[in-house]
């Protein structure tokens, strides 16, 4: 490879460049494998999001689901394989993982909101520590997207005193503060009240209307069925199903896919 053909990317790691991957893909796994120890938790899953894709990962409990979303931003080491993220490697150990990170906005199934911080600091610290915002334009980015997520007037509470699925939506609106090109949700609605869990998908379907690219790992096959235009199906660590949405509700070809459905969607 000459070096007209490389350039060290602002993440710190080696890029190729390509007419097409940054422009096309966001998210590119090929034969990804991991180990706890002995155990192989993914066994050479391969993936690819373009611009604007709308990805659900789904499958039953243990399948490798929130570990497969996890190595797209490095939160999870992988042992064997590859994964570029808008065409930087994310197992290079060159590439700068927390400004990665900062671009890939995470909302976890259990918010993981600061707790000593008022909902307002929880937007702007790491504006102004990652990014360097001043904390004037921090403030008013955090405000945009509070309102956006319909919290403004939670603004100066803490998270304790937010129900879950407010403090949902504030996680969502600090992820895109950060202005991020991707958005991973690991099961972002497991961990609500039945009656809240609407109100957080309501702002997930409006992400995905304004061309959001987003992985989600969910349960909430409903929210797949609107939102999603394609599904990975996942067991034992292995993706069994990467394909459209209409051909995995509408022709599942694994029996294992069969099945799952057979128990999600006839209850």
């Amino acid at each position: 490879m000459s070096k007209a053909d490389t350039h060290i990317n602002d993440f710190g790691g080696l890029v190729t460049n390509s007419s097409h991957a940054t422009d096309e893909m966001v998210v590119e796994m090929d034969s990804v494998s991991k180990w706890y120890g002995d155990f192989q938790v993914l066994t050479d899953c391969t993936a690819h999001v373009h611009r604007g894709d709308v990805v659900v990962v789904c499958g039953p409990s243990g399948s490798g689901k929130s570990t497969l979303i996890k190595t797209v931003n490095g939160l999870e080491p992988f042992q064997k394989g590859e994964i570029m993220v808008n065409g930087i490697s994310v197992g290079d150990s060159k590439t700068n993982l927390p400004k990665l990170r900062s671009r890939v906005g995470m909302v976890f199934q259990h918010f993981e909101l600061f707790p000593h911080l008022t909902i307002i600091d929880n937007l702007t610290v790491a504006q102004i520590k990652v990014l360097g915002r001043k904390e004037a334009e921090a403030k008013k980015k955090a405000m945009g997207y509070l309102d956006r997520v319909g919290l403004t007037a939670q603004a100066a509470k803490y998270p304790a005193e937010l129900s879950g699925g407010q403090q949902q939506r504030v996680a969502i609106a600090r992820a895109l503060a950060m202005d991020p090109i991707a958005m991973l949700f690991d099961e972002p609605t497991s961990a609500l009240d039945p009656e809240m869990i609407q109100e957080v998908l309501d702002v997930m379907v409006e992400l995905t209307r304004e061309g959001m690219t987003m992985m989600c790992v969910t349960h909430e096959m409903g929210f797949a069925r609107q939102v999603a235009n394609r599904i990975i199906f996942m067991d034992e660590g292995h993706v069994v199903e990467n394909c459209s949405k209409d051909e995995f509700f509408e022709g599942a070809k694994s029996e294992r896919a069969q099945q799952f459905l057979s128990k999600i969607l006839n209850h």
